[in-house]
């Protein structure tokens, strides 16, 4: 049973992968939603309607973002590296743009990285 101010979102990728959020409006300030991803509906249904959620410290919004920004940076490098870069293997040109575009990745995933161990 999720409460008034709480909810339970489900997000399915184009590639069928699903994941499950509990998120709760900040008591706070009404315009802020905390959110955290749990393993499974059952998980997340459970994490809502607990009595005493004071012993589950959800992440708060500007976390959260940083380390769904590094999943989807980590996941476009890995394409890069295991993907584009070998399709792109006999055009030079387009090689040397996968490079580029490696390399500043590589720094977007360092620089979320360090930031994300500041927060947590």
């Amino acid at each position: 049973m999720v409460k008034e101010n709480e909810e339970v979102l489900t997000t399915t990728t184009s590639e069928g992968d699903t994941s499950f959020m509990v998120c709760k409006t900040s008591e706070d300030n009404k315009r802020q939603k905390v959110c955290m991803e749990v393993d499974n509906p059952q998980t997340a249904e459970s994490l809502s309607s607990r009595k005493d959620s004071s012993k589950t410290r959800m992440l708060d919004n500007n976390t959260y973002d940083l380390m769904e920004q590094l999943l989807i940076e980590n996941k476009s490098l890995w394409r890069i590296k295991n993907n584009y870069k070998n399709d792109a293997a006999l055009d030079n040109e387009t090689r040397q743009l996968w490079n580029v575009i490696e390399k500043d990745k590589e720094e977007l995933v360092q620089m979320l990285s360090e930031k994300l161990r500041e927060r947590l």
